[in-house]
């Protein structure tokens, strides 16, 4: 009985988003995109100190962190939109990916993927969150129904992604592959699941055994 419960909360995982599955940092940031993103200017101030940066160029930068911390609890929403998008291209370059993060958040809150999408990608354009960046860019694509774009994004960061982003890249990738009609590929994705996933194996074997079947 308790494997069948089991089962049926794997089914709903992967057929309702897969939140559960996501890597726990691309989590933290979906839920709380905007604290993360004023911490990120925080982290740009403190960078720029032990870097040796003048006196002007640490005022600087703290009046931009000061000017988006504005932006971000402004309680009009269009402009605030309006706002982050103009910081995200003309802001400083260290600050334009916390901007582009809050957009996320709100794009994705509006159930505008397309958009969100968008706004994934530029924050991806910065290295040390790309993966994270790009695997948001896939749910909304996964959300918006864009199943073969998602492919093409997933599969790109599984070229040269770290283990730990491993399983979350293949259980999106299996899942976008299965909608896209990849069969394939979602098969391929399943059984690199189940290798690094133990305790799922009945509901990945269910999966692999349906998706042979129509192959």
């Amino acid at each position: 009985m308790e494997e069948r419960k089991e089962t049926h909360d794997i089914l709903a995982t992967i057929e309702q988003e897969m939140d559960s599955d996501i890597h726990p940092l691309l989590k933290k940031i979906l839920d709380n995109i905007k604290p993360i993103g004023i911490t990120i200017g925080g982290i740009v101030i403190a960078v720029a100190v032990y870097s040796g940066v003048t006196t002007y160029q640490e005022s600087q930068h703290e009046k931009a962190v000061s000017e988006l911390g504005v932006i971000m609890t402004m309680a009009d929403q269009t402009a605030r939109i309006e706002k982050l998008e103009a910081f995200a291209k003309s802001g400083p370059k260290e600050l334009r990916a916390a901007a582009q993060l809050e957009l996320a958040r709100i794009f994705m809150d509006q159930n505008d993927y397309e958009k969100a999408a968008g706004a994934w990608s530029s924050v991806g354009q910065g290295a040390d969150i790309r993966v994270i960046a790009g695997l948001g860019e896939a749910k909304a694509l996964i959300l918006k129904g864009d199943h073969a774009k998602a492919v093409e994004i997933l599969s790109a960061l599984k070229k040269d992604a770290g283990q730990e982003f491993m399983p979350a890249i293949s259980a999106n990738l299996a899942f976008a592959a299965e909608k896209a009609g990849q069969i394939e590929l979602a098969i391929s994705e399943y059984e690199a699941l189940k290798s690094k996933e133990a305790g799922n194996e009945a509901f990945l074997d269910y999966k692999i055994g349906t998706l042979k079947s129509k192959s």
